[in-house]
């Protein structure tokens, strides 16, 4: 790619990052934040001046925050690897909210690492429902063991709901796919 289409790659990206809906933040090689746009700081609360300089682990998590999913987080950022998850953040008024988090490792042209980048929805909402289904059917199941007696129901299992799948990619952003 030429130093021009590079650099308007660049631009392009830019602008799609500050006017996107998707929480965008940018670190460099020490997981240290460099850059976010306007959505992430909209999630979180912080402005941008608060957040540079910071890891965003460091700073985002709360009681909830399962330590599971961080270290999957904390693990692909060891072995420079992408990484999926959801977890639990907290805004600066200590709010909570969920996130998917797409973490990539970016690479320059020689394949060291640079940095990482990381895009994010809320899905707090999609959670909620969640919570709020798995109550529905806990209830359901209680009226149901209720009418059918203890002996009947006693047969009956009820399936938790499954947790969130986390999945690692081993790809770094920057390596392309051979094409068919």
């Amino acid at each position: 790619m030429s130093e021009q289409s590079s650099h308007s790659l660049g631009l392009i990206l830019e602008r799609w990052a500050a006017f996107t809906d998707l929480s965008v933040v940018v670190s460099d090689a020490g997981g240290f934040i460099v850059w976010v746009n306007p959505a992430f700081t909209r999630m979180c609360g912080y402005n941008s001046e608060e957040l540079l300089g910071r890891r965003p682990g460091h700073i985002l998590s709360g009681p909830f925050t399962e330590k599971q999913s961080r270290e999957v987080l904390n693990e692909a950022i060891r072995n420079r690897h992408s990484v999926q998850t959801r977890l639990v953040n907290y805004s600066k008024d200590g709010k909570p909210y969920w996130v998917d988090i797409h973490l990539e490792p970016i690479v320059d042209s020689r394949g060291h690492l640079t940095g990482y980048i990381s895009i994010e929805k809320d899905v707090t909402k999609e959670e909620s429902h969640q919570h709020e289904l798995g109550e529905l059917s806990a209830s359901i199941y209680k009226e149901l063991v209720h009418s059918l007696g203890t002996k009947k129901a006693s047969s009956i299992t009820m399936k938790q709901p499954a947790k969130p799948r986390l999945s690692v990619s081993t790809r770094p952003l920057g390596k392309t796919r051979k094409r068919k």
